[in-house]
């Protein structure tokens, strides 16, 4: 199926194809009725403007590229919303590309989009505990979000994934709950190693300890995250409490405990993290740590666009406070 030219406009409006152009642009010296005629006939014949030909014509690219981990996340689905409505409404394009956690993939991602002349980036990294990607060298406005990625040092937009630590194990405490445990990302990612932290350590300043056995690993899906609950459970029955790296993995996290007949939140206390919107409407319902997905997104889209319009011409950084979400869990 190939797309309507301007061309076939002109042939069945039975002008020429410049007419066609300037009706479709508004100008001033093309009639109101043509002009209506015209843009019916488009209409009718399905016409989409052809940006490429624009920015051919401008030599400017209006394309916000996005390079985030996950695709299949409903994280990620959030962040990209408010990053779309951000840049759509200010007249921009996103395309976004998926690094799967793997650095290759997202070199990749970055020279595709360096070929397509991206006005701007913003960029989830990937393994960012062990990436050595300069991202200070590349040419254009950037800003990474989620992570700030080792060799960055200019705009970053992130959430405090210490503090998320913090709050779960406070909660836990609050509970009661003498055996909590920790279910994490098997991947090189500060999230992970900073919620685990801020868990870890909060519950040492309660007198509450968190073995090295009581802490494990998978990836982060929920099949894996299932398998791990199982094994966790196994080995330290005792668990009567968990916090998950992220609302994805504990979807499989209480799919476990329903199969191994673990009654939630009387045995087993779940802390998920993200709050993604599934995490409202389980049965039970999810308790976890929120994150402002779309805020993230849309705020670090436009300060990227002032950035790239010269509006903004300084680093700038953003931390969110976390907040838990008490549910059924």
């Amino acid at each position: 199926m190939a797309y309507v030219r301007l061309k076939d406009i002109a042939l069945k409006a039975q002008v020429s194809i410049n007419t066609v152009s300037r009706a479709l642009h508004d100008k001033n010296d093309i009639s109101p009725v043509t002009k209506k005629r015209i843009r019916s006939i488009a209409d009718e014949l399905g016409y989409i403007p052809d940006q490429s030909a624009a920015w051919l014509r401008t030599k400017e690219k209006r394309i916000i590229g996005v390079i985030i981990t996950h695709m299949d996340n409903a994280f990620y689905a959030r962040i990209l919303q408010g990053i779309n409505d951000a840049v759509s409404g200010l007249g921009y394009t996103m395309l976004a590309l998926g690094s799967h956690e793997n650095l290759e993939q997202e070199k990749q991602a970055l020279t595709s989009l360096g070929t397509n002349r991206a006005a701007g980036l913003i960029i989830v990294p990937s393994q960012d505990l062990v990436n050595t990607l300069n991202y200070d060298k590349i040419q254009v406005p950037h800003i990474t979000i989620v992570r700030k990625g080792n060799l960055n040092t200019q705009s970053y937009f992130i959430t405090d994934s210490y503090q998320s630590g913090v709050l779960a194990a406070e909660y836990s405490k609050s509970q009661g709950r003498k055996f909590p445990a920790y279910i994490g990302f098997d991947s090189m990612v500060s999230c992970n190693k900073d919620r685990y932290a801020g868990f870890k350590d909060t519950l040492h300043t309660h007198g509450i300890l968190l073995p090295k056995e009581a802490a494990v690993s998978c990836r982060a899906d929920m099949e894996s995250a299932y398998l791990a609950a199982k094994n966790l459970i196994a080995s330290r029955p005792k668990t009567d409490s968990l916090f998950v790296y992220n609302d994805y993995m504990a979807i499989g996290v209480l799919r476990a405990l329903h199969d191994l007949r673990i009654q939630i939140p009387e045995e087993i206390t779940i802390i998920g993290h993200d709050d993604i919107d599934e995490a409202a409407m389980l049965i039970p319902s999810l308790t976890t740590v929120r994150v402002p997905k779309y805020s993230l997104g849309f705020e670090s889209a436009s300060s990227l666009i002032h950035l790239i319009e010269g509006k903004d011409n300084f680093t700038k950084t953003i931390t969110y406070t976390p907040e838990l979400i008490i549910r059924e869990t």
